[in-house]
C-alpha cells in the first residue's frame, strides 16, 4: 500500500523505467497474493482431506509470467535465481505431498476423486512453472544483453561526442610552446581515439548476438552504423587536427628559427659594417683569425637557413591558410642571408688582398735579408788563397751555394708575379709594389755580380774547385747507392721479387751511368795531387783512395745483392710452379680415388677409354713434374737460403707422383679386368 499511494513518478527516463518495474513486481506480488487467498478458502471447504491443506500452500507460491516492460535485468537476473533457489527447495516437500495425495487417492476414500485431480492439477501447474522460470530466465538474460548494449553504447556515444568536440576545437596555440602542448594533448586524444576501436567493435559483436527480436529494433539496427560513421568521422578529424597541429608548430617553428638566424645575421652584420681593413701586419692576422671563426659559424647558418627552406617547401604543399605569411618569411630571411654572405664575401676579399699586399711586403723583406747573408759569406772568402787549402775553405763556405742560388732565383721570380698581380689588383698601390720589387732585383744583381766577381778572382783555382765540388757530389751519390744496395730485404712474393729485381737492375745503370763520372774525377783527383805532399793533398789523396775502395766496394755489393734477388725470384717461381704441380697432383689423386668399376659392358669399354685417356695426360703433366724437380735440385745445389723447404717440396711431388702413376697403372689393370669379366658376362647372358 506504501508503494501505491507513493507520488514518485520519476525524475528521468531511467528513473520512470526503474518505477514501471517496481510496479510490474507489486502487481505481480497482488496476483500471488490472491491466488493464495483462492487457495486458503478452498482447503478450509475441504478441511476434511488431510492433504488437501498442504497443496494449497503450493499453488498460490506460483509466481505469474514475466513482465516484458522488465529493465533493471540485473536485479532481477539476481531475483529470479533467488527464485529458482526456492523453487528447488520447494521440489521435495511438494512431491512428498503429491505421494500422499497419491496414495490417498489409492485408497479409495471420500474424496479420492478430487484429490486425485488436484494432484494432477499441481503436477501440471509445476511443470508449467519450470516452463515459465526457464522462458523468464531466457527472456531476462536477452533483455540484459539488450541493456548491456544500449548502455555501452550510450556510453560509447558520449565519449564520441566528447571526443568529436576535442578534435574539431580550432584551437592551434599561439606560439611554439602553447603548440607542442597542444600537440601532446592531441596525441593522447588520438591514441584514446585508437583505443576505442575494440569497443566499438566488441558492440558489433554484442549487436549480432541479440535475438532477432531486439536485433531489429530501431534503436539497435539504426544505432551502430550512426556510432561507427561518426568514430570514423572523429578519426578523420582527429588526423586532420593532427595535421593542422603539426602545420602550426611548424610555422612557429620556422617563424622561431628564421628570427634567430636573422638576430645572428643582425649582428654579425653591425661587425662587418664596423670593420675597416687595418694597415699593419699584426692588425690584419688578429682580422684573419676572427673570420676563421666566423666561416664555420656561417657554415653552421647556412644550414639552419636551408632547414628553414625545407619546412617553409613543407608547408606550402600542406598549409593552406599561411600561404603568404610562409612565403614572405621564407623570402625575407633568404634575401637578407645572400645580402650577408655578399657583405662577408666583399669584406673577406678585402682583407685576403690586404693580406697579400702584407705577406709581399714581409718576403720582400725576407729574401733581401737572405741575399744580403749570402753576399757577406762569398765577401768574406776574398781572404783566401788560391792554394788548395785555400779552394777547400772556400768549398766548406759555399758548400750548398748553387741550391740556395737556385732557391733565391725561383723566389725572386715568384716575387716578381706576385708583384705584377698585386699591381692589377690595386692600382692605387702599384708604385710602391713595384718600388719593392725594384728593389729586390737590385739585390740579386749585386749577389750575382758578387759571386762572379769571386768565381773571376780564383783564375786557375776554379778548376779545383769545381774538383772539389764534383768530388763531394760523387761521394754523396757513392753513399747513398751503396745503402740501397745494402738493402737486406728478403721478397716474399712473386710480385715483390720481380720489382725489386727490376729496382736492383735499374741501379746498376745508374752505376754505369755514373762510371765516366768516376773515371773523370779520378783522373782530375790524380793530376791535383800529382807530386805534392803537404797535409792537404795527402788529405785529399786518401779522400781519392776511399772513393776507389767505394767504387769497388759498390760493385760487388751490387753483385751479392743480385745474387741473393736471383735466388729469391727463383725460389717464387718455384713456390708458384711447385702448387700448381700440387694442385695437379690432388687432381690425379682425387679422380684414382672416386673411380668406380662399371656393372655394364659399355660403361666398363668407356671406363677404360677415359683412364687411358687420363693416364695419357698425366704422361704429359709428368714432365711439368719433372721440370720442377730439376728446378728444385738446382736451386739446393746453388745453396739457396729455402734449400730445406725446396728439397722437402721437390721429395713430396716427387713421392706423389710416383704414387699417382703405380695407382694409376693398378687402376687400369683392374678396369680391363672388369671389361673382361663383363664381356664374359653378357656373353653369358647370350648363350
Amino acid at each position: 500500500q506504501g508503494r501505491l499511494q507513493s507520488q514518485d513518478l520519476g525524475k528521468h527516463l531511467h528513473g520512470v523505467d526503474d518505477l514501471l518495474q517496481i510496479h510490474a513486481l507489486v502487481e505481480a506480488d497482488i496476483a500471488a497474493q490472491a491466488e493464495r487467498v483462492r487457495a486458503v478458502s478452498a482447503a478450509a471447504q475441504r478441511f476434511a482431506v488431510p492433504a488437501e491443506g498442504e497443496c494449497g500452500q503450493g499453488a498460490p507460491w506460483l509466481p505469474g509470467p514475466p513482465n516484458p516492460r522488465d529493465g533493471c535485468s540485473l536485479r532481477l537476473l539476481s531475483q529470479h535465481a533467488a527464485f529458482r533457489g526456492e523453487r528447488g527447495g520447494r521440489a521435495g516437500p511438494l512431491e512428498q505431498a503429491l505421494a500422499r495425495g497419491r496414495g490417498l487417492a489409492a485408497e479409495g476414500r471420500l474424496g479420492a476423486a478430487e484429490v486425485a485431480e488436484r494432484v494432477r492439477e499441481m503436477e501440471g501447474r509445476w511443470r508449467a512453472l519450470a516452463e515459465l522460470a526457464a522462458e523468464r530466465e531466457r527472456r531476462l538474460r536477452e533483455a540484459a544483453g539488450f541493456f548491456q548494449f544500449q548502455a555501452e553504447a550510450a556510453d560509447t556515444e558520449a565519449w564520441l561526442e566528447d571526443a568529436l568536440r576535442l578534435a574539431s576545437s580550432p584551437e592551434l596555440g599561439h606560439d611554439e610552446y602553447s603548440t607542442r602542448s597542444l600537440a601532446r594533448q592531441h596525441r593522447e586524444v588520438q591514441e584514446e581515439v585508437r583505443s576505442h576501436r575494440p569497443a566499438i567493435d566488441a558492440l558489433h559483436e554484442q549487436a549480432r548476438a541479440l535475438p532477432p527480436a531486439f536485433a531489429d529494433v530501431p534503436d539497435v539496427a539504426g544505432r551502430l552504423p550512426a556510432l561507427e560513421q561518426r568514430y570514423q568521422e572523429l578519426a578523420a578529424r582527429a588526423e586532420r587536427r593532427r595535421q593542422d597541429l603539426q602545420d602550426a608548430l611548424s610555422l612557429y617553428t620556422m617563424r622561431s628559427e628564421a628570427d634567430a638566424c636573422g638576430l645572428w645575421v643582425g649582428e654579425k652584420e653591425q661587425w662587418l659594417h664596423a670593420m675597416h681593413v687595418p694597415d699593419k701586419l699584426e692588425d690584419l692576422e688578429v682580422v684573419q683569425q676572427r673570420f676563421e671563426t666566423l666561416e664555420p659559424e656561417m657554415n653552421n647558418l647556412a644550414s639552419r637557413v636551408a632547414a628553414v627552406n625545407r619546412i617553409a617547401d613543407q608547408l606550402l604543399a600542406t598549409d593552406q591558410r599561411n600561404q603568404e605569411s610562409i612565403r614572405a618569411t621564407r623570402e625575407q630571411l633568404n634575401a637578407r642571408w645572400e645580402r650577408f654572405r655578399t657583405l662577408a664575401d666583399q669584406k673577406k676579399e678585402a682583407l685576403t688582398s690586404a693580406l697579400n699586399i702584407q705577406n709581399y711586403h714581409l718576403e720582400c723583406n725576407e729574401t733581401t735579408s737572405w741575399m744580403r747573408e749570402k753576399t757577406k759569406v762569398i765577401e768574406s772568402t776574398q781572404g783566401l788563397g788560391n792554394d788548395l787549402a785555400g779552394v777547400m775553405a772556400l768549398q766548406r763556405k759555399l758548400s750548398g751555394m748553387e741550391r740556395d742560388l737556385e732557391a733565391i732565383q725561383g723566389k725572386v721570380r715568384d716575387l716578381r708575379a706576385e708583384a705584377e698581380k698585386l699591381a692589377a689588383e690595386h692600382p692605387e698601390q702599384e708604385p710602391a709594389i713595384l718600388a719593392r720589387l725594384s728593389a729586390i732585383e737590385a739585390v740579386w744583381d749585386e749577389l750575382c755580380r758578387s759571386l762572379r766577381r769571386r768565381e773571376e778572382s780564383l783564375g786557375e783555382a776554379s778548376k779545383l774547385q769545381g774538383f772539389l765540388r764534383d768530388l763531394a757530389a760523387f761521394q754523396a751519390w757513392l753513399s747513398r747507392t751503396q745503402t740501397a744496395v745494402a738493402s737486406e730485404d728478403v721478397p716474399a712474393t712473386l710480385v715483390e721479387a720481380e720489382r725489386l729485381l727490376s729496382q736492383h737492375e735499374s741501379i746498376r745503370k745508374e752505376i754505369a751511368h755514373y762510371g765516366d763520372d768516376y773515371r773523370s774525377t779520378r783522373a782530375v783527383g790524380r793530376e791535383v795531387t800529382q807530386g805534392q805532399t803537404d797535409a792537404q793533398h795527402v788529405f785529399l789523396h786518401q779522400r781519392l783512395e776511399a772513393l776507389d775502395t767505394g767504387w769497388e766496394e759498390l760493385g760487388r755489393m751490387w753483385e751479392n745483392r743480385h745474387h741473393l734477388l736471383s735466388q729469391a725470384f727463383a725460389f717464387q717461381l718455384f713456390l708458384r710452379d711447385s702448387k700448381q704441380v700440387e694442385g695437379v697432383l690432388s687432381t690425379q689423386e682425387y679422380a684414382l680415388s672416386h673411380t668406380e668399376m662399371p656393372s655394364t659392358l659399355p660403361g666398363a669399354e668407356a671406363s677404360v677409354k677415359k683412364h687411358e685417356d687420363f693416364m695419357a695426360t698425366m704422361e704429359a703433366n709428368g714432365e711439368r713434374v719433372q721440370g720442377l724437380v730439376a728446378t728444385g735440385r738446382k736451386l739446393v745445389a746453388e745453396g739457396s737460403l729455402h734449400a730445406d723447404k725446396v728439397q722437402e717440396t721437390v721429395d713430396s711431388v716427387e713421392s706423389r707422383h710416383r704414387r699417382n702413376r703405380d695407382t694409376a697403372q693398378e687402376l687400369l689393370g683392374r678396369l680391363r679386368d672388369n671389361w673382361e669379366l663383363q664381356r664374359f658376362l653378357q656373353d653369358g647372358q647370350e648363350v
